[in-house]
């Protein structure tokens, strides 16, 4: 071997060497090295649990958002059809007290109507006695008394209600 240009007791020594510099680089560099990457593997994997974690809570959270969104849709759509219901009764109640303050007005109308009606028919009498009673001084010509004026009246009246 040596006339290749290698020389045994240096590749003893180079070999004596090399092991021993993998047994020291495995006890002081190799160990410590493979627990900094035990460890950032695990500080990776708590990392990505915890993210996991934090994502299974947002989930969580948004359901609970949308189900609390849910219920105040829900809320607020009743609450809006209470009131359309109470707008409904209070337009028919005004209606109704509308309708039976126009009944009141025209019952009151009619009313009044009948009172101008019977004071003018009770006008129109008294001036038909006035009338018959002057008619009569005319045709006869004399003085009717006071008796004989109410019974004349009387009769006419009766005649003309009939």
């Amino acid at each position: 071997m040596a006339a290749l240009g290698f020389d045994l007791k240096l590749i003893i020594a180079y070999t004596i060497n090399f092991v021993i510099l993998m047994v020291a680089l495995r006890a002081f560099a190799y160990k410590p090295i493979m627990e900094m990457l035990e460890k950032r593997k695990s500080e990776i994997a708590n990392g990505l649990a915890a993210a996991e974690k934090v994502r299974e809570k947002a989930e969580l959270e948004r359901a609970k958002f949308q189900e609390e969104l849910e219920k105040a849709r829900r809320a607020s759509q009743e609450e809006a059809a209470k009131i359309a219901q109470a707008t409904a009764g209070m337009r028919e109640q005004i209606l109704e007290k509308a309708r039976q303050e126009a009944e009141e007005i025209k019952a009151k109308a009619r009313a009044e109507i009948e009172a101008e009606r019977q004071a003018a028919q009770a006008e129109i009498r008294r001036q038909l006695a006035e009338l018959t009673v002057e008619l009569t001084r005319k045709m006869v010509g004399q003085t009717v008394d006071e008796g004989k004026q109410h019974e004349l009246i009387g009769q006419f009246l009766s005649e003309m209600g009939d």
